[in-house]
């Protein structure tokens, strides 16, 4: 076994350049994800010391004797492991597994963090990393192969992965071993459309149901003065995403920004007619004033100047985030209303929503190599898939954050009337904390404004959300070749879709799409069509 050799030097040369990849190399995930002894188990079903929602009581023991295990875990968002999280604390009394936090308070790049560490060989006990690292270390000895530990001592995970053959998949490598256990999101809704519907009522207008009728709609926000201050300074459509902002105006001319499946056939958007025909006119908005012109400038504070400024008029967005402006502003803006409203018709008469939330993210823990005892470890993270595991992955601890309320669990008023946002004060338990868990959309349900709640429905009710991309696997010759081919690529149209729009050069899609031909795009599309039936074929089994 050399993996520790070759790690090292791919470790030192990653801190020579001060750079390590957060990212899946894979084309279509631009997503950036948190990077990251035991007793011999005995009969551990003897004894009861947990209860169902149901009364019923049931163990979760991992063993008779307590055990520490170390763990290496932290994300940008809720920090490193912390010993006395409260769930992580309960989850001791619970299975007899102590973890212990291996990461100082200080870091702050986990990428770097985790070169750093896999290249010493002295591995923590469970490791949070990247797919790709487990995918890439774990065949090199890094870490463990699960598939027979969870077949015969995880009975949640082995149900939940066979109820879920699509989240296996992304669990594991082109070979079917499964090298570690992901965070799972739940719930289909991300991002809807939002516009001022007080700016509707005042100009007499109603709600967009088209194309059309959006331009036309935009063009009075514009012209109009909706905003009532006797200045032509209102922006009809603004985003605080300088790559992504204009995903949802691309979808309305049946162009997309990815990687998409329509009949069984992998497109890439760039290379089809349509993103022209997209551009041209997203570009001729920009020009008559209906976009933001500073999209490409402004960045992640846009919602928050324009709306308070009471010039932006609409945007598309996260439904939680955008809807809770309506709550910010109230009082601040005289009859500020913010509303979320179904997409209108594409050109060729249909509703649809290109966003769709992630189910198996890029990002999960697994079992080191060196592991004492990989019977009770894979037990612990079964644990986190029963009903009390999960409830507390989600919610955090039952009488402090959250209490139990006709069978559900229901927030407190310590997350609720907090001063935090409710999200940092459940992080704060180790709930929601990026591990291997199946999230509970229901968490998040709690403090979404009911406005936005309703548009959440609306959406669902009309299935309007278009399939999300598979996350595929790659040979390692097919990696080669992304590799290669995808950053040259992708700086191409990142950098010609911002000319095209600002106006510093015409649209000419057939030319581009010779460019991106040259530039290999069309191999990417070949290698993920063959990836993505493998795929259709691993779902089948």
């Amino acid at each position: 076994m050399n993996w520790k050799k070759i790690v090292t030097i791919l470790a030192i040369t990653t801190l020579l350049t001060g750079t390590l990849a957060a990212c899946s190399s894979s084309p279509k995930n631009k997503e950036t994800a948190p990077t990251e002894q035991g007793a011999e188990n005995t009969n551990a079903g003897k004894e009861t010391n947990g209860e169902q929602a149901n009364g019923e009581t049931t163990s979760f023991l991992v063993s008779e004797k307590p055990i520490k295990m170390t763990v290496h875990m932290g994300t940008k968002e809720s920090g490193v492991f912390k010993n006395d999280w409260g769930i992580f604390k309960r989850a001791a009394e619970l299975t007899n597994v102590t973890l212990e936090g291996t990461l100082p308070s200080t870091v702050a790049d986990f990428g770097e963090t985790f070169s750093i560490v896999i290249a010493s060989g002295n591995l923590p006990d469970i490791m949070q990393a990247l797919s790709q690292d487990f995918v890439k270390y774990g065949p090199e000895g890094a870490f463990l192969k699960l598939n027979d530990l969870i077949d015969e001592h995880a009975p949640h995970l082995k149900k939940f992965f066979e109820e879920n053959p699509d989240v296996k998949s992304a669990a594991s490598d082109s070979e079917g071993n499964i090298w570690f256990i992901p965070f799972i999101a739940d719930g289909e809704p991300e991002k809807g459309w939002f516009i001022r519907k007080d700016w509707l009522e005042k100009l007499q207008l109603d709600e967009p149901k088209t194309v059309d009728d959006l331009y036309h709609v935009m063009t009075a926000f514009a012209n109009d003065d909706p905003n009532g201050n006797n200045k032509k300074d209102e922006i009809p459509f603004f985003h605080r995403n300088t790559i992504k902002g204009i995903e949802g105006l691309l979808a309305l001319w049946d162009g997309y920004m990815d990687y998409r499946i329509f009949d069984d056939k992998v497109i890439f958007g760039p290379l089809e007619p349509e993103y022209g025909v997209a551009m041209e006119n997203v570009a001729k908005w920009y020009k008559e004033g209906l976009i933001d012109k500073e999209i490409f400038t402004r960045g992640g504070k846009a919602r928050d100047v324009l709306l308070a400024d009471d010039i932006g008029g609409l945007t598309h967005d996260f439904f939680a985030s955008t809807g809770n402006y309506n709550e910010q502003l109230e009082g601040k803006i005289e009859g500020f209303r913010f509303d979320p409203m179904l997409p209108p018709a594409d050109v060729n008469g249909k509703v649809k929503e290109p966003s769709k939330r992630d189910r198996s993210k890029n990002f999960g823990w697994g079992l080191a190599h060196s592991n004492p005892d990989p019977v009770a470890a894979v037990k612990y993270l079964d644990f986190w898939f029963t009903e009390e595991g999960r409830r507390m992955a989600n919610f955090g601890v039952e009488g402090d954050t959250y209490t139990m309320v006709d069978g559900s669990p229901v927030f407190t008023d310590k997350v609720m009337k907090s001063d935090k946002a409710p999200l940092d004060v459940i992080i704060e338990t180790g709930a929601q904390s990026g591990f291997g868990f199946h999230q509970d959309y229901a968490y998040e349900e709690q403090w979404t404004l009911p406005l936005a709640l309703e548009g959440i429905n609306e959406y669902k009710k009309h299935d309007v959300f278009m399939d999300k991309y598979p996350l595929l696997k790659f040979t390692d010759a097919e990696q080669k070749e992304i590799q290669k081919i995808n950053p040259k690529v992708e700086t191409y149209i990142v950098e010609t879709r911002q000319q095209w729009i600002l106006g510093a050069k015409p649209v000419d899609h057939a030319s581009f799409a010779k460019e991106l031909e040259k530039l290999g795009a069309r191999k990417l599309v070949d290698i993920n069509q063959a990836a993505y039936e493998r795929y259709v074929e691993e779902m089948k089994q």
